[in-house]
């Protein structure tokens, strides 16, 4: 089973927004000084992974292996990711935008909390049996800290605010936000039908307000590689959705 911090007694410390995307800055100032500037997007993830950071990354089957929802995984000592079949790129091209979101949560992982797993030697200082992955990306609506700032990280990684704010001003043609008045106004209608089931199989009620987000941000989403609703989550924190 994943290491249950909370029963061996760690808390994981929290993180401010403006630290968590000061660590992703990290991991792109690393990757500029390695690979070479950043000019546009999109991030080239898999080079962050492998050419930047210590580690590997595959393909697995982690639904059947670990059950349930997985998406991915992450084994500190090992230094290595897996994510579940069902994002490869390869066999779901529709699905890129998921994938490089999944991977790059992994690598928050490894970048925000592997020293809760690892001592300074690499060698593990929690109690498991090495077979099972520290940490384990499931698709669950209640999601503890660890995820929640994993997921803020892969968002930071993936669209940095130096990065967005400008496609967001070409998009635009300005820095301010944009109201849902005012999308109302831009965005045409929205077949409802397109979105009654989600990436997950699972049928979900539609929210109009958050569909015309995504909607309207799909350009963007391509530009960066990632999923429409990744962009607009972004958008929102950065405040640049509005009610």
């Amino acid at each position: 089973m994943v290491v249950d911090l909370l029963a061996q007694g760690i808390e994981v410390p929290p993180l401010s927004s403006r630290q968590i995307a000061t660590e992703a800055d990290v991991v792109l100032a690393e990757y500029a000084k390695r690979l070479g500037p950043i000019t546009k997007p999109p991030i080239e993830i898999e080079d962050v992974t492998t050419s930047v950071l210590p580690l590997t990354f595959g393909f697995s089957d982690l639904q059947s292996q670990l059950g349930g929802r997985v998406h991915g995984a992450i084994w500190f000592s090992r230094q290595h990711i897996l994510i579940d079949d069902a994002l490869n790129p390869d066999r779901f091209p529709d699905l890129l935008g998921r994938y490089h979101f999944t991977l790059a949560h992994e690598i928050a992982h490894w970048q925000l909390h592997r020293f809760l797993f690892l001592d300074e030697d690499g060698h593990a200082v929690l109690y498991g049996d090495g077979e099972m992955p520290d940490v384990i990306c499931r698709k669950d609506h209640a999601r503890p800290l660890i995820e929640r700032q994993a997921d803020e990280f892969a968002g930071c990684l993936l669209m940095p605010e130096w990065l967005l704010r400008p496609a967001w001003r070409s998009l635009t043609g300005g820095d301010e936000p944009i109201c849902d008045r005012q999308l109302q106004e831009l965005v045409p209608a929205v077949e409802p039908i397109r979105f009654l089931i989600d990436a997950d199989g699972i049928e979900v009620e539609p929210d109009p307000i958050r569909l015309m987000r995504e909607v309207f941000c799909e350009s963007l989403a391509d530009q960066f590689a990632v999923s429409d609703e990744a962009m607009r989550i972004q958008l929102e924190t950065l405040g640049l959705f509005t009610v």
